[in-house]
């Protein structure tokens, strides 16, 4: 049965590929699939601006997640 979750995916993206992804999501599964419908996009100015509390996402790191690779 699938579940109704709350939240957001930030998925940075530099010279065209996505370098890190940042969820915020409750009730993550333990096992399953999170389908995820993007609705917006943000330069890094209006990113900064629109969410305060994530600007810490924009630098870089020497671990990452890189959910895609061409």
């Amino acid at each position: 049965m699938s579940k109704k979750i709350k939240g957001c995916v930030h998925i940075i993206m530099k010279e065209g590929k996505p370098v890190n992804v940042f969820t915020h999501i409750d009730k993550l599964p333990k096992n399953g699939v999170v389908h995820l419908k993007a609705d917006k996009t943000y330069s890094f100015q209006e990113f900064k601006k629109s969410h305060p509390h994530d600007v810490g996402e924009l630098n870089e790191k020497k671990k990452k997640i890189i959910v895609l690779d061409y």
